[in-house]
């Protein structure tokens, strides 16, 4: 009770602020969120939605899409090192947080394991969309996290009125990262053949080992002579490009287009203590550290188009179609070892019927076939085939001041393993959500989610030494799915102030977990991880509030808090502390500036075998200047992170021990758009 006395305290300010300036107005309702089937405004649908766009995201993008969403309502960042660092959402991750590029699955191996990144790119993204609640039913089965969609206008729906063009620059003082963004947007009117969109963007990022607080590993309790680096993690550089061009015919109900990307990165992994030993002829055995780096390639096409008025009933289809072609090489002290590959295919269909009985909607379908293989001496998954299929219908109705939200879908995987029999798995999942504005300015809603998720590939199949994670990964093919019955309370109100409060409880029967054991392999020297199951409940708290306090000026004050627990074998590993803080922004025409002061207080229970995290206090602040040309728009920004230099080991991270966040650092940049 006294931890949810604490994440309340940002709302307790409440009453106070009830007499602030009236000029304040929220922003909200004016967003549309394109991850719900209807395309709704984000103030009037049934669940928790956080949006991230134009000088917002800006400030916040970074080299992985965790990093760019950490210091959202309920989402950290379970990095494994700088060059990775996965969304955990309510303290949900991988398989369990369906990340998509524009609507569509990644299709890479992220899901596969921690020290594998995701193959999107927040710094050209127009916005991202981390959602919530019935809607997250279109996208697959077991996104009891949630969903973020990271949205670039790969493939443009409609045609601009001229050619809009921009390019970035930003350094990193932290690992002397350097990162060059364009993204350009264009028309070809009028031709023989119609009019048809084009799109192009690119990115470039170097860095070199991340510079942090002290030593990077930290000490055993029984250590004598303490062997890490200090001042910063070795084996964090990182190099990274990737471009893509996207062409669509517009039409005067619709459009059609396809896009192509490639994307290239190589990044290394921190060290963590694992090592091989290798024995001389001439000496007593000696310790040797192999490096272990990720060389990443992927070539990627997606096809999408939407039409209005296709069939009778039908306002609207959507259609989409991805390949992808995924592979990396996990080197091992400059020798390739494993090389995980992922050929993969998904299309959706999707259409948006006129009101049925009072109910407007869509339904689809959604298949996925992919082949994926662990390939090497220390191959650890099998070559598997792998699809999924799914059909689901989320709809929504409005009866004076109440509305409603349903979201139905049915899901089938099969995974035929080289070798062994198939695997198969049905889930059905069954998702409620109900909205009541009782003012202008209040709205309370409540949601009820009924979910399953079929076990991975990994959870199911691992055997075997995985030394980019280092671990020695142990599956279990008799897993059966896991059961989510998730309660969520919403409370909004908009006016003098703008406060939200979100209360959750998640009850998930069979959760899947990937427990440490304490035990070592003889052979290979890292520790043994097994993947187990058991019931266990997640509950937690996300509240704001945002208070004007002078002309210009406001204070947001904040909290979140998540308390996972297994039924038998005591805490969920990796589950992120309590965090509560205030944030102070300033807008002028040309100027913003804000601070963001996050308090992290201790993870005393970390999990059976893993080890706590100590609290932390992290400042943050920025400035942004806008130039405002004949040729075109400039802006300036500075970022400074980590401003008290504190010591930070993220609570999430397999790699806590070892890889710490970075120390105090600064970022320049600057965006030419025009």
């Amino acid at each position: 009770m006294k931890t949810y006395f604490m994440a309340a305290l940002a709302v307790a300010s409440l009453p106070i602020a009830a007499s602030a300036q009236d000029q304040h107005q929220s922003t909200l309702n004016e967003v549309i969120v394109s991850a719900s089937p209807l395309e709704e405004q984000s103030a009037g649908i049934n669940q928790a939605v956080s949006v991230l766009s134009g000088e917002e995201l800006r400030n916040k993008a970074a080299a992985t899409i965790g990093e760019s969403l950490k210091d959202e309502p309920g989402v950290t960042s379970s990095g494994f090192g700088p060059g990775v660092g996965q969304p955990v959402i309510r303290g949900q991750s991988g398989n369990r947080v369906r990340v998509l590029q524009d609507s569509m699955g990644t299709m890479d191996a992220s899901d596969a394991s921690g020290d594998h990144s995701i193959t999107v790119e927040a710094l050209v993204a127009e916005r991202i969309e981390v959602l919530r609640g019935p809607a997250t039913l279109r996208y697959g089965n077991g996104a009891f996290g949630g969903v973020v969609n990271v949205i670039d206008n790969r493939i443009p729906d409609e045609l601009p009125d001229e050619l809009k063009s921009a390019v970035e620059y930003r350094h990193n003082s932290a690992n002397d990262q350097n990162s060059t963004v364009f993204v350009m947007d264009g028309a070809i009117a009028d031709t023989p053949l119609g009019n048809w969109a084009w799109h192009l963007d690119g990115l470039y990022r170097d860095s070199n080992d991340l510079e942090v607080d002290g030593f990077a590993q930290l000490p055993e309790d029984d250590e004598e002579d303490h062997e890490s680096t200090h001042g910063y993690i070795d084996n964090t550089d990182s190099q990274a490009h990737n471009v893509t061009a996207g062409l669509s015919w517009i039409g005067d109900k619709g459009f059609i287009g396809l896009s192509v990307s490639e994307m290239e990165n190589n990044y290394g992994v921190p060290a963590g203590g694992h090592h091989h030993h290798e024995e001389e002829e001439e000496d007593e055995h000696e310790e040797e550290a192999e490096t272990i780096r990720i060389d990443m390639e992927q070539t990627r096409v997606d096809l999408k188009s939407e039409w209005q008025d296709i069939l009778p009933g039908i306002e609207l289809g959507r259609f989409g179609f991805s390949y992808n072609d995924y592979e990396h090489t996990e080197l091992e002290g400059g020798e390739k070892g494993t090389r995980f590959t992922n050929e993969a295919f998904e299309g959706r269909v999707e259409l948006l019927h006129q009101e049925i009985a009072g109910w407007t909607g869509a339904f689809g379908l959604q298949l996925e076939d992919r082949q994926f293989a662990a390939i090497g001496e220390e191959s650890f998954i099998p070559k598997s085939d792998i699809q999924n299929s799914g059909v689901f219908w989320v709809g929504e109705t409005s009866h004076g001041d109440w509305s409603y939200e349903v979201g139905l879908r049915l899901d089938r995987q099969t995974i035929d393993p080289d070798g062994s029999s198939e695997i198969d798995h049905n889930t059905q999942s069954l998702s409620f959500g109900t909205l009541w504005q009782m003012t202008d300015e209040q709205r309370v809603s409540f949601t009820f989610t009924r979910a399953q998720r079929a076990p991975a590939i990994e959870e199911l199949l691992s055997n075997g030494p995985h030394h980019a994670s280092q671990s020695f990964d142990l599956g279990d093919e008799n897993l059966d799915e896991e059961t989510s019955h998730n309660f969520e309370f919403g409370y909004r109100y908009e006016g003098p102030v703008n406060l939200s409060l979100n209360l959750f409880y998640n009850s998930i029967d069979d959760f899947i977990f990937k427990k440490n054991t304490g035990v070592e392999d003889d052979d290979e020297e890292l520790t043994i991880y097994q993947y187990n199951q058991e019931d266990a409940t997640f509950r937690g708290i996300e509240a704001s509030v945002v208070i004007p306090v002078a002309e210009r000026w406001e204070i947001e004050l904040f909290s979140d808090y998540v308390r996972a627990k297994l039924d038998k074998s005591g805490d969920v590993p990796r589950i992120p502390p309590l965090r509560y803080g205030a944030a102070l922004d300033y807008t002028a025409y040309s100027w913003t500036a804000g601070m963001r002061l996050t308090q992290a207080n201790e993870q005393s229970h970390a999990g059976e075998f893993e080890d706590d995290t100590d609290a932390y206090t992290r400042l943050d602040a920025h400035v942004h200047y806008h130039i405002d040309t004949a040729a075109g728009n400039w802006l300036l920004f500075v970022k400074g992170t980590n401003l008290l230099d504190d010591e930070i080991r993220n609570a999430t991270s397999y790699l806590r021990d070892s890889a710490p966040e970075s120390a105090l650092s600064l970022e320049l940049g600057v965006r030419f758009s025009f």
